[in-house]
């Protein structure tokens, strides 16, 4: 049977409600039913566990907690005992995980901070969504945000990293996942002594104390440094914390309102205007939007976003950020994945008949075919059809009459706006050396749709 909860000293009650009124402020805990919290077993995690429990019956919600065992000290395995126990204690439902993050990190080539942070969240995202809990809470407090902000301005950032950490945001590698931190209004000397008045003592890391972590640093040295130029350092940060986030809205909603005009397998492709005002960073939450759309790994940084600015300029261009690619033609861009030139082979038409050319089908009639829903349905001049009729991919040189002139068939597609990437999965129809239509997913091009009945009947769809 769980221990009740000790009463709240004045102190401790005034944080708590400092938490709750966060939590309503942000809506933290709106249509939630379960919160799991992670509990590493320091002063912070133990403060946000105990919090929890105060507020369930306020917001209606069960608590469960987690526990990472990162494996990188040898008193690790009785940390995770000493946080089962106080979850035993508090009648708590406590799952608990565990990893080699130091293998981890030599064998992904990554810094141990980095690797126990994705390792850690992974677990979380995990049992989050193995418990069915509406969202994942941490105890990053007022002093956690100051060291960010401080980090991400050592480190060179924009208006968005200057918001620091936000109360509620995506769970890093879960992105439907939601990652609560409603401790962010209060500072360390509040969840210590929260922690004082329920008479638990937490555990202590001896690792916050290495200099060769960059947060440790910025914590134990230029914080402290900080303080003889301005004691009031802390508050000055999550002053411009607040300011940027305020700042930063209008620029969710210029990205916001930077929709596509189609998504297709090959993107999202937009109107080039749509983009080209846009500053940086509503470019990069544009970026992201569409890689999380399509399941797709995005990496951004300041030349990739400036030659993307360069593209948008030209109007002609593409920039690679990750698994993603911004490409702009014909007034055009597409954001979606690198894409893969499907091969398609050279083959001769069934005339009459269908023929399966690659991921094409090709359909030839000497009667006309009624449209079909995803097709391209022309006509040819039976005239121009010299020797067999062959379906292929578009080759340099090739010319085709369109519109009355006979041209390039790149210049066609262009005078037809057929951006770059639609180009790339076309599919030629030539008799002899002669192009007599061309099709990609989106369009048909024929040479001429011929007279009375000396015409063949072409029917062309693309998955």
């Amino acid at each position: 049977m769980a221990a009740p909860l000790p009463p709240l000293t004045e102190a401790a009650s005034t944080t708590l409600g400092r938490v709750a009124r966060l939590a309503e402020r942000e809506r933290l805990f709106r249509h939630t039913q379960s919160v799991l919290v992670a509990v590493s077993g320091g002063t912070d995690s133990v403060a946000c566990l105990l919090m929890h429990l105060h507020l369930r019956e306020r917001f209606g919600f069960v608590v469960m907690a987690a526990h990472f065992d990162h494996q990188l000290r040898s008193e690790s395995r009785a940390d995770l005992q000493w946080v089962r126990s106080l979850c035993e204690r508090l009648d708590v439902p406590c799952l608990t995980g565990e990893g080699d993050v130091g293998r981890a990190a030599r064998e992904g080539r990554r810094g141990i901070e980095e690797t126990a942070r994705l390792m850690r969240y992974q677990f979380l995202g995990f049992v989050a969504g193995e418990k069915r809990a509406d969202c994942v809470a941490t105890g990053h407090t007022a002093d956690d945000q100051a060291e960010t902000v401080l980090l991400r301005v050592a480190r060179g950032t924009g208006v968005r990293g200057l918001r620091g950490m936000l109360p509620a945001a995506s769970l890093p590698g879960s992105p439907g996942q939601r990652l609560v931190r409603p401790l962010l209004g209060s500072t360390r000397e509040e969840t210590q002594h929260f922690c004082e008045a329920a008479n638990i003592t937490p555990l202590t890391d001896p690792t916050n104390a290495d200099l060769a972590a960059a947060r440790n640093l910025v914590r134990h040295r230029v914080l402290p440094a900080l303080r003889e130029l301005n004691p009031g350092v802390r508050e000055s940060l999550l002053a411009l914390a607040k300011h940027a986030r305020e700042a930063f809205a209008e620029t969710e909603r210029r990205a916001h309102l930077a929709q596509p005009r189609s998504r297709t397998p090959a993107g999202a492709v937009f109107e080039i205007g749509a983009l080209a005002d846009l500053p940086a960073e509503a470019l990069t939450l544009v970026i992201e939007r569409e890689a999380t759309y399509f399941n797709a790994e995005v990496e951004v940084n300041r030349t990739r976003l400036a030659n993307y600015q360069k593209v948008l300029a030209t109007g002609s261009g593409e920039v690679l950020f990750g698994e993603m690619a911004v490409e702009a033609s014909c007034g055009l861009v597409r954001l979606g994945r690198q894409e893969a030139t499907d091969a398609i082979p050279t083959k001769i038409l069934s005339v009459p008949g269908v023929t399966a050319v690659g991921r094409w089908r090709v359909e030839v009639s000497t009667a006309p075919l009624p449209a079909a829903p995803g097709a391209h349905t022309t006509a040819i001049g039976a005239g121009r059809v010299k020797g067999v009729l062959r379906a292929r991919p578009p080759a340099a040189g090739d010319r085709l009459v369109y519109r009355g002139m006979e041209r390039k068939l790149s210049d066609a597609f262009a005078s037809a706006r057929v951006p770059r990437w639609e180009r790339r999965r076309a599919l030629a129809v030539a008799a002899g050396e002669v192009v007599v239509a061309a099709f990609t997913p989106t369009t048909a091009l024929s040479s001429d749709t011929g007279k009375g009945d000396d015409r063949l009947f072409l029917r062309v769809s693309h998955p």
